[in-house]
């Protein structure tokens, strides 16, 4: 429920007059040891993008992510996905590698705050006569000089803009990675 009521004023706080990013703080700043927040610490202030998708009813860790951020000037990736078959062990995967500056920009172009304010006004629970129960949530978040947006949906809401602008992480991560195929499963459209 709190995190309903955060999506809610979020989205409202997006679709404002202008728009607006949420102060990055201790609110945002922890990292779980698989997934990172766009506003972490140890990214040191610098622009960071991602993709996130958490699920419910998975073991654990049961989300996968990419994550685009800048240091000293080059672009990297931080990616941690995950892979469950039922009746079976858990297998998960992390890992950070640089990027082409060419690579980053088309994930730059797309994740702006215009978009993410667009996405931030689609219903988050899609169908108002589905009862959605369980299952994930979704998250395109990006980081820009001490501000933090993102937009969020439940997977109920079936496949939408905010899929398709995180099957974009995926397929460039996956360009550089290819063994984490099937380990991204979550963040694709």
């Amino acid at each position: 429920m709190l995190s309903l009521i955060h999506v809610t004023v979020l989205s409202v706080f997006m679709t404002a007059g202008s728009p607006a990013g949420v102060a990055c703080s201790g609110q945002f700043s922890s990292d779980d040891g698989h997934l990172s927040d766009v506003c972490s610490e140890w990214l040191e202030g610098g622009p960071a993008y991602s993709a996130t998708m958490r699920a419910s009813l998975s073991p654990r860790p049961a989300s996968q992510q990419v994550m685009l951020f800048q240091m000293d000037g080059d672009w990297f990736m931080r990616v941690a996905g995950y892979r469950w078959e039922p009746e079976s062990a858990v297998e998960t995967r992390r890992r950070e590698f640089p990027i082409s500056n060419d690579d980053a920009q088309v994930i730059i172009d797309r994740l702006t705050i215009a978009h993410l304010q667009r996405l931030g006004e689609l219903y988050y629970y899609g169908s108002t006569d589905v009862i959605c129960t369980d299952g994930a949530s979704f998250e395109v978040a990006m980081a820009i000089d001490g501000q933090k947006f993102s937009a969020r949906q439940h997977s109920c809401a079936g496949k939408t803009q905010l899929h398709q602008t995180a099957a974009l992480f995926r397929r460039i991560a996956l360009e550089y990675d290819p063994e984490f195929s099937g380990m991204l499963t979550g963040l694709d459209y």
